[in-house]
């Protein structure tokens, strides 16, 4: 039986998903990595702890399944992070990544200097861990590094590179370095020269189901996976998180609970909405705008909150404590954006607060308010999609959907029913793209085929009408807080 392999290279680990012929997930393995911190606010890794993991994974895979069986290979993983290559293809030195906040005084007149020259469209979307500020910075204050620099490239392409799969990007890659103009479909050289970035770096974009290459034998004695079989580009992990779920193909909006939460929703062309970053998927000839609005500090609120605060491994006990839904929260609120806000306030400096704190609180509470926050949060950014109101459900995904208590929740805040999904994630999406490419297969009539629904949760009018009067004090705290802190 033929299987398919999916890469997903995540923040803090890479998980390696196999499904057969069907798209189902047949066996899944991760492996953990380092990220570097050596200044407050810095973020960055050796692009090689990415591959040693991949390989510690295939090898620990070898126990699980066939790897012979394996017929071709999709890459995905975080977006944003850069890996700067020299002329030998080879890291000029650590990758930024996507949550760096090195460069949040710089942030402020980049995006001055792309109004200045009409690019207001990646002046609203240019944030700290954008390419384009990396490169920005590492022009500055990494200029040898910077000057040896061949090109860039995301970390998806970064393992495809590995395989053996020559030097590009796909579309979504291309579509979120705020280089790229969303409504020419193409790179901004003006931009490029605004931030002294030489149009000579840019990658060559490529599909996302595109076959690349093929895997090379040094690959193949570092992986165990066979010689020859096929290299699938891929795309950034959130794209990739669409296809399981039906995002992309048939359009259901989807929020992933993860190290961050993200709302997305999909529509058919190019779209450039004014909330939210697009993301460029191209597969089978076409080419869709994948929309995600996200709260940066989701899930690393609740391990932060559990571990390095309660020192709690089990993240249902406190939820038990506070499962009811008409529990009294007494005007208890949690603002999550502990580590600053990139959709509708751009404001990197933002913070995140309790709110409301009595003698009587308890701590379980506190993590409940922390739920709610976060469901605050992913309504506010629903609220500004236009013709949110058609959507009929949500799907839910992410190691945070495993809660019943904020799934019940999430859909009570946003009053709408909540499906969750039985996925994979970003894996098991780009393995979805390697059978697409490699059978030729419809990637709709994959998604059909194996979707797992698990359940579907309903919102409790009567606790929605309290989330709406609590949603309505959540919306002034923005405010507040900047007046505390100008």
């Amino acid at each position: 039986m033929a299987a398919y392999l999916g890469i997903d290279v995540g923040t803090s680990s890479v998980k390696l998903s196999v499904v057969d012929e069907a798209g189902c997930v047949i066996a899944s393995v991760s492996r953990d990595y380092v990220i570097q911190e050596p200044h407050p606010g810095w973020r960055e890794i050796d692009p090689y702890a990415w591959w040693d993991a991949v390989c510690a994974g295939c090898r620990a895979l070898q126990t699980r399944i066939p790897l012979g069986s394996v017929e071709g290979v999709g890459v995905t993983g975080q977006m944003h992070t850069v890996v700067c290559l020299d002329g030998a293809n080879r890291p000029v030195g650590p990758s930024i990544m996507w949550n760096d906040q090195r460069t949040i005084d710089e942030v402020a007149s980049a995006r001055n200097e792309l109004e200045r020259i009409g690019e207001h469209a990646l002046a609203r979307r240019i944030s700290t861990g954008s390419p384009a500020i990396n490169l920005a910075w590492m022009k500055k204050h990494a200029s040898q590094a910077f000057a040896s620099t061949k090109t860039f490239i995301g970390v998806p392409d970064w393992i495809a590179l590995q395989l053996g799969a020559p030097v590009a990007t796909d579309w979504s890659g291309a579509s979120v370095t705020s280089l790229f103009d969303i409504s020419r479909n193409a790179w901004s050289y003006q931009a490029c020269e605004t931030l002294g970035i030489p149009e000579r770096i840019l990658p060559m974009i490529e599909d996302a189901d595109c076959v690349a290459g093929s895997l090379s034998a040094e690959a193949a004695e570092a992986t165990g996976l066979p010689v020859g079989i096929a290299i699938v580009r891929g795309t950034g992990d959130n794209p990739a998180s669409a296809i399981p779920t039906g995002c992309l193909v048939h359009g259901t909006p989807t929020i992933s609970l993860g190290t961050s939460g993200v709302l997305m929703y999909a529509e058919r062309g190019v779209v450039d909405p004014a909330y939210g970053k697009p993301v460029l998927f191209r597969a089978q000839d076409e080419l869709s705008t994948l929309v995600q609005l996200s709260v940066r500090s989701c899930g690393s609120n609740r391990q932060w909150w559990n571990k390095s605060i309660l020192r709690c491994k089990d993240f249902e006990l406190e939820d038990r404590r506070v499962a009811q839904l008409d529990h009294d929260m007494r005007n208890l609120f949690f603002y999550p954006h502990l580590n600053g806000e990139k959709v509708l306030h751009a404001d990197p400096y933002m913070r995140g607060a309790f709110l409301g704190l009595d003698l009587d609180t308890t701590r379980s509470e506190l993590c409940r308010a922390l739920m709610e926050g976060i469901a605050f949060a992913l309504r506010s950014l629903r609220d500004v999609v236009e013709k949110h109101e058609d959507w009929g459900v949500v799907s839910l995904v992410g190691g945070g959907s495993k809660s019943d208590l904020w799934t019940q929740i999430i859909s009570c805040v946003l009053n709408v029913p909540v499906v969750r999904l039985r996925t994979s994630g970003a894996g098991q999406g780009a393995a979805m793209l390697a059978l697409s490419a490699v059978t030729g297969e419809k990637l709709a009539v994959i998604v059909e085929r194996s979707i797992q629904r698990i359940d579907e949760v309903f919102p409790e009018q009567s606790i929605s009408a309290r989330y709406d009067e609590r949603y309505e004090v959540y919306q002034r705290i923005y405010g507040a807080l900047r007046e505390i802190y100008a």
